[in-house]
């Protein structure tokens, strides 16, 4: 037997016991594997940070901030195992939202507008209570490229080390707009090389007539989205420099640690604003709008035409005296607005069905809650609810209505293109009014339904 038989025999009987302790490399097919633990979470921490909570305090919380679109313009996918995916990450929008948080101003989220919208269709919410923005950040990251480098090997008998770098550059570009006017009053432009180094030292011998080779190395490279939030954090900070006083940026801008993007304090104080994009912001924002200036010609006429009132608040009515609701009443009118805002969300949600079978299902829950929206609100009428309350809730079950019949009518549809059973046609509501929904009764406000 030869020697190189023997060490090839011995690598195959040590393989269980290297593999022994691997979760998942031995474990029996109905035990679940044992999963491992990589190090601890921790939280991002960056060399700006010191700097943006600095800027707390600073330029007042009467002023708000939100973030649009800061898109990937780079162009750049990889494609590789049966996948692709973008080199860049897809949520840097939500890093500088993160930003703007830690330096302490006013945040308002116009990253997903979807619920808000979604509760002002459904007639429970009114889109003009939502905090107006005073200032957005939006931009691109548009350059990524990759810089070919070098390297060198040498060797001494088959015996030597290597080495190997190259570099990637990414840029973006970020604005700082007024929301009043359009007015971009800050811009920052940025990029950074991020470095890849690779050692390594190999052997290559002959033992007999068996060639021997051995390689070891190791390759470093910065991790590039982390060098992305570094990026992101400093054009947040700069363009708040830009707007603030020299004296604040100053003072901030020393506090920015080593290792990341980093610009001398002098630079940034050359950039540094007068404040008086804060002050035309406030100004602005003190100003009455268009539809407080047109209040006057209202008074006296209610709530505008195809408006209703804020839920819980009677509309002004000239000085008429607000009506006074009882508490059974109130309480019989938010279960109508419960139901109906579910019977809204239910007849939503029937275009997302895949079948008229699932559509059928979702239509009949958005005619169960429409139901109960009714009956619930003939009970609060019965009771005493009226005036602006009664006129918001009425207009929020006949949007239910709507929305319900409308479901029936695609599940119908569905089901007539499928070749299946329509569903039952919406039953309309029962002539008189059902006995009176007891104030302790379970199903006040749908929590139980």
């Amino acid at each position: 037997m030869s020697r190189i038989f023997k060490m090839a025999m011995m690598a195959v009987m040590a393989l269980p016991a290297c593999t022994s302790g691997v979760p998942g490399a031995m474990t029996p097919t109905s035990e679940d594997a044992r999963l491992v633990e990589g190090p601890p979470i921790e939280i991002i921490v960056t060399s700006l940070d010191a700097a943006l909570r600095c800027m707390k305090g600073k330029i007042g919380k009467d002023l708000a901030f939100s973030v649009g679109t800061i898109a990937d313009n780079t162009g750049k996918e990889a494609y590789a195992d049966n996948g692709s995916g973008k080199f860049i990450t897809q949520g840097a929008g939500d890093i500088v939202q993160s930003a703007l948080f830690m330096a302490g101003v006013t945040v308002v989220n116009r990253r997903d507008p979807n619920i808000a919208l979604a509760e002002s269709n459904w007639g429970i919410r009114l889109l003009d209570q939502q905090t107006a923005s005073d200032f957005y950040i939006t931009g691109s990251i548009n350059s990524l490229d990759f810089i070919p480098g070098g390297g060198g090997r040498v060797e001494v008998a088959g015996v030597g080390p290597r080495y190997r770098q190259s570099r990637i550059l990414i840029g973006l570009d970020l604005a700082l707009t007024t929301a009043y006017n359009g007015e971009i009053v800050g811009n920052s432009s940025v990029q950074k090389q991020i470095y890849v180094k690779e050692l390594g030292f190999g052997v290559d011998r002959f033992e007999e007539n068996t060639l021997l080779g051995i390689e070891a190395g190791g390759m470093e490279r910065e991790a590039m989205h982390f060098a992305l939030r570094q990026i992101l954090n400093y054009t947040t900070f700069d363009l708040l420099a830009q707007v603030a006083s020299k004296d604040i940026v100053t003072k901030c801008a020393a506090l920015i640690e080593g290792g990341g993007p980093i610009v001398p304090v002098n630079d940034f104080a050359e950039r540094a604003g007068d404040g008086s994009a804060f002050a035309s912001a406030r100004q602005a924002a003190a100003a009455p709008a268009p539809a407080e200036q047109a209040a006057p010609a209202q008074q006296g006429q209610g709530a505008p035409q195809g408006q209703a009132a804020p839920q819980g608040q009677a509309a002004p009515q000239g000085n008429a005296a607000p009506v006074q609701v009882s508490p059974e009443a109130q309480a019989l009118g938010n279960a109508a607005t419960s139901y109906a805002a579910k019977a809204i969300a239910a007849a939503d949600s029937v275009l997302t069905a895949r079948t008229a079978a699932e559509a059928n299902v979702v239509a009949t829950e958005a005619l169960r809650f429409m139901t109960l929206a009714i009956q619930a609100l003939r009970d609060a009428a019965a009771k005493g609810l009226s005036g602006p309350e009664g006129d918001a809730v009425a207009t929020l079950v006949e949007k239910a209505i709507t929305s319900a019949q409308g479901a029936q009518k695609f599940a119908a549809d569905m089901a007539a293109k499928e070749g299946a059973a329509a569903p039952a046609a919406a039953t309309p509501a029962p002539a008189t009014p059902a006995p009176p929904i007891s104030s302790d009764d379970k199903r006040l406000g749908g929590a139980n339904n």
